[in-house]
């Protein structure tokens, strides 16, 4: 189940960077909105790799 839970975690990080990426590019400027998704996606991402790699 934690296998799943870490895979979870990881796609959802990858999207949250993929779309602070398109609304820093469409807007032309990235803000601290786009900061605080960027550092976000990033922390899920490793952890949930973290704890897919430390389950499976």
């Amino acid at each position: 189940m934690s296998f799943y839970l870490g895979l979870g975690l990881q796609l959802v990080g990858f999207a949250t960077v993929g779309l602070c990426l398109f609304a820093g590019l469409s807007s032309g400027d990235y803000g601290q909105l786009e900061l605080v998704q960027f550092i976000g996606g990033s922390a899920m991402f490793y952890i949930g790799s973290a704890i897919k790699s430390k389950r499976s």
